[in-house]
């Protein structure tokens, strides 16, 4: 009986859902840990990291130097990591598609459900970051708008301004807004706050049991 009792339980931090209203018009999907795997954690990333750190530091920085993007630059406070972050953007010698993968059934069913719902990208990204990531995994032209941090937006700061402005262009509610995120902080917490609806994923690996609830549920 306790094996029964307890499997549920694991299920519920893979993919949780927060559903105040069945009608669902607006879905808003975060990017890295949600719809893909994180780039700033990737081998690939961290070994492109580190070289640029040390370029502008002009000595070499320890092999074991892995931890993520904000530990790496807290600990060198005069270097900027969104001036890093545009560099790699725009390195046409960086390569995108080492850290993310054609993902065919995924653009299958975003595509199924953005014939449904408005389907919106809100990620603390830069655009072209978005455009890059995006066309390696092969998801373009899915979605009714991307936001990501040109003009100063980032989820911490403009959620109180982005979501009404989306709701008013859509003429809907924020009862009728869905977001599929990773994060409770960033992600689900404002959204359920100002009355809307969630599913939290515990990461991208579970994107498609979220995308089977709302085929499912909506």
């Amino acid at each position: 009986m306790s094996i029964y009792e307890k499997e549920p339980k694991r299920e519920e931090k893979k993919v949780s859902t927060f559903f105040n209203s069945s009608d669902i018009r607006l879905i808003v999907f975060d990017l890295h840990g949600t719809l893909t795997n994180r780039t700033s954690v990737h081998p690939y990333h961290i070994e492109y990291r580190n070289q640029y750190l040390e370029r502008l530091l002009g000595h070499s920085v320890p092999e074991q130097f892995s931890v993520n993007t904000d530990e790496a630059f807290g600990l060198f406070p005069a270097l900027d990591k969104y001036d890093f972050y545009k560099h790699r953007d725009n390195d046409p010698l960086f390569e995108f598609d080492r850290i993310h993968s054609p993902n065919p059934k995924l653009a299958e069913k975003l595509m199924t459900i953005s014939k449904q719902f408005h389907t919106v990208l809100y990620t603390d990204s830069y655009l072209k970051q978005i455009e890059r990531t995006l066309s390696a995994i092969g998801i373009d032209n899915v979605f009714y708008s991307i936001i990501g941090m040109e003009n100063g937006h980032r989820k911490v700061s403009t959620q109180f301004s982005i979501y009404p402005n989306l709701c008013s262009s859509l003429g809907i509610k924020m009862e009728n807004v869905l977001i599929v995120g990773d994060r409770m902080d960033k992600d689900i917490n404002p959204v359920l706050q100002a009355g809307g609806n969630g599913i939290k994923i515990e990461s991208s690996a579970h994107i498609m049991d979220a995308l089977e609830i709302i085929i499912e549920t909506f």
